[in-house]
């Protein structure tokens, strides 16, 4: 008897969990974290500014 060995052409198994195909040495994103740091930096300018206005403010009417 003689059988003959069927050779198909396999397809890798398409698993149900997604593979992570992302480069390891990228830096991740952090959107979150970035809004909240830029929020911040916002917030500090805004107080900056705010301090030099009053600054300036007493000065001109120190000087008057």
């Amino acid at each position: 008897m003689h059988t003959e060995q069927v050779q198909r052409h396999r397809t890798p198994i398409q698993t149900a969990t997604a593979v992570d195909r992302s480069n390891p040495k990228k830096p991740r994103r952090h959107i979150a974290q970035d809004i909240v740091a830029s929020r911040r930096r916002q917030r500090q300018r805004i107080g900056v500014v705010a301090v030099v206005c009053i600054g300036l403010a007493t000065l001109l009417v120190a000087f008057e």
